[in-house]
């Protein structure tokens, strides 16, 4: 299929005046395949029930669940509306995979868990409308289940939860060590299993939207450094979500951190690969546990300065998973920089992706819809943002 991929080229001119504005939400658009059957892991590529390979791009847009959640609760279809626009510019843009959150450990009213044993329907009807309306636009969903940072809870917040318990301060990196903490990470995962859908009628654990579960986002842990904790934590956690989820996928959710420097030839910026967080890309990859493998890539924030870093940081990781039978995905990626740059450092990247190493997905952060704005610096309003709006449209196109 790479031979058929044509947006190699810098976005025209004309690309930054593209009228966006004048989709008709959903509808208006050519509609993306309907989603029928499980993805499936053969030999290193994912393959549809009809074992047609899978290649995608697409974006980040973790806010979901808690966004829809407030309409929810406050009776708000406009913002029910607002934020789904995201969804109908996937379609547009023809990007059929998206990443979203699914926790919310938070206390914010949006929550799905305020404590370790302190669930709210409120917040779970929240995700369940993200699934469904991911799943009526023909769009599938990788869910990572917890957050390393404390955005939405995360880790911090499980050590919070422990501090409370014990009376005695509790710290992030127990998570890796306390096998309480992983106990409740466990729980979470066994509701779900057991939950069936408000909005589509069919339960988490047969629903072929979802497209992978990762079983965290970008774990890090100081205390694992030099040994095998973190890597182990990994495993020991999907197992769990393979016996709970026997059909869907596994990956880790991590950026793809490593503690070989040698499989990293020529970085401007050996920091990713030293093995400072406790991360290990080159030994996740030898888990039978696994299915996919996550890297994320900000070159500004990893101190790498050239374009070789680029297409060593992807080709790489591509390759180690290879050798294993593994699938590597760009779980997500960005630049700050203004509309044409960041377009044209997309279009390399993708197309060290999917050209150059024969990936899958390759996904971005992050696509807003306009009830979201203003949000990060990686941000993109595809109606605002036209270049980059064309870069993605073109590649999404090419990979249909």
């Amino acid at each position: 299929m790479a031979g058929t991929l044509t947006c190699r080229k810098a976005p025209p001119r004309e690309a930054e005046h593209i009228d966006v504005t004048a989709w008709t939400p959903y509808a208006g658009c050519p509609p993306l395949p309907p989603i029928s059957g499980f993805i499936n892991r053969t030999d290193g590529v994912l393959v549809t029930e009809t074992l047609t390979p899978l290649r995608a791009t697409g974006s980040n847009v973790y806010y979901l669940q808690q966004l829809f959640a407030y309409a929810q609760q406050d009776g708000n279809a406009r913002l029910a509306a607002g934020v789904a626009e995201v969804l109908d510019d996937l379609v547009c843009l023809s990007l059929p995979v998206a990443r979203i959150w699914g926790f919310n450990d938070s206390a914010d009213r949006s929550s799905i868990r305020s404590g370790a044993h302190d669930f709210h329907e409120a917040g779970l009807r929240g995700l369940d409308q993200a699934v469904w309306e991911a799943k009526r636009r023909g769009i599938r969903l990788i869910v990572p289940l917890v957050n390393n940072w404390a955005d939405y809870g995360g880790l911090p917040a499980y050590a919070e939860w422990a501090t409370k318990e014990d009376g005695i301060p509790h710290s992030h990196d127990d998570f890796f060590f306390d096998p309480r903490l992983r106990r409740w990470w466990k729980d979470y995962v066994d509701l779900l299993a057991a939950r069936v859908n408000t909005f589509t009628g069919v339960a988490y654990r047969d629903e072929p939207t979802i497209l992978a579960w990762e079983v965290g986002n970008e774990f890090r842990c100081t205390r694992c450094r030099g040994g095998t904790r973190l890597v182990e934590t990994v495993r020991e956690l999907a197992d769990y979500l393979r016996r709970s989820f026997p059909r869907h996928l596994i990956a880790d959710g991590g950026e793809g951190f490593d503690d070989d420097g040698a499989a990293y030839p020529g970085l401007s910026n050996d920091y990713p690969v030293r093995g400072d967080d406790g991360a290990s890309f080159s030994k996740l990859a030898a888990l039978d546990e696994l299915d996919m493998l996550s890297y994320h890539y900000y070159p500004q924030s990893y101190g790498f300065t050239s374009e070789h870093d680029t297409q060593v940081w992807i080709t790489r990781h591509q390759a180690i998973a290879l050798v294993y039978g593994k699938v590597a995905y760009l779980g997500e990626c960005g630049t700050i920089a203004p509309d044409s740059e960041r377009a044209r450092r997309y279009d390399a990247w993708l197309g060290h992706v999917f050209e150059e190493s024969g990936g899958p997905i390759g996904l971005m952060w992050q696509l807003l819809p306009a009830v979201r704005q203003p949000n990060d610096d990686f941000s993109v309003y595809p109606r605002r943002d036209r270049a980059t709006a064309w870069v993605l449209s073109r590649w999404g196109a090419s990979l249909r």
